[in-house]
């Protein structure tokens, strides 16, 4: 492949990473990790390492959108921001060795589910958020969870923390959106960091991935924050389902050309 041509490549997966990264709040690494696979040829733990530093610009991007309209909830991000960084932390030191292919199909699972409960019901997540210590408490395990599975896969971050924002706390989807961007930026520089040091990953490619995101992320965020919130959940359900499918996929055409 010629440079200006995997330059070129680069550069439109990060603008998709970025647009997707504003509009729903994930981190970009469902484009980023299967497009570094399938279009430019990495491998899949160098495609998970590239990721996690990549992602990092469009967090601080989209958290900077959402925040101009105070659609970020800081209380819900503190706890759930430090139980993703010790799960990014544990999945940094596992990711030579875990079962991704068994984590996959989780998160397949997971993202799949989650996709039919916000068809049935598009635009009725929402309500009062409790801030009590009990919630709180709570967020901590769930985000040692996200945390670990983004750190293993390269992709959860996002697509995990909005949903379960919605439907386990009552979070609009905006605020759900820019806390959960928020919340991935310590994520991703301690496990860009951890990978770093082991070799993992292309610091090259995460750059360029990521400065050309950034500007699509703040554009993106500056348009889903105004949008309406049934449309928001079918448009996460379609998202969810195409990331949960794309996720095994490859799993998939093994299974057949065995048989």
């Amino acid at each position: 492949m010629r440079p200006g041509s995997e330059h070129a490549r680069l550069a439109t997966i990060g603008a998709v990473a970025g647009t997707l990264s504003g509009l729903f709040g994930v981190g970009g690494g469902v484009v980023v990790v299967p497009a570094l696979v399938t279009w430019c040829g990495r491998d899949q733990r160098e495609a998970v390492a590239t990721s996690l530093t990549a992602v990092g610009p469009l967090a601080v991007a989209g958290a900077v959108g959402y925040a101009l309209h105070r659609q970020i909830d800081l209380v819900v991000a503190l706890p759930l921001g430090i139980g993703s960084v010790i799960g990014a932390w544990l999945g940094a030191h596992l990711l030579t060795r875990a079962p991704l292919a068994a984590l996959r199909w989780l998160y397949a699972v997971i993202a799949v589910g989650t996709a039919v409960r916000l068809w049935i019901a598009p635009g009725e997540v929402g309500g009062v958020v409790s801030h009590g210590l009990g919630t709180l408490a709570l967020l901590l395990p769930i985000g040692i969870a996200v945390g670990l599975l983004s750190g293993l896969t390269g992709i959860g971050g996002g697509t995990v923390l909005v949903p379960i924002m919605q439907l386990g706390f009552s979070l609009p989807a905006a605020p759900a959106k820019g806390t959960s961007l928020l919340v991935i930026l310590p994520t991703s520089a301690l496990g860009g960091y951890h990978n770093a040091k082991k070799g993992n990953g292309c610091l090259k490619d995460s750059l360029l991935v990521g400065s050309v995101g950034v500007l699509a992320t703040l554009v993106a965020s500056q348009f889903a924050v105004f949008r309406d919130y049934a449309l928001s959940d079918v448009l996460l359900a379609f998202l969810l389902l195409a990331v949960g499918i794309g996720a095994i996929l490859g799993d998939l055409r093994s299974l057949l050309r065995r048989r």
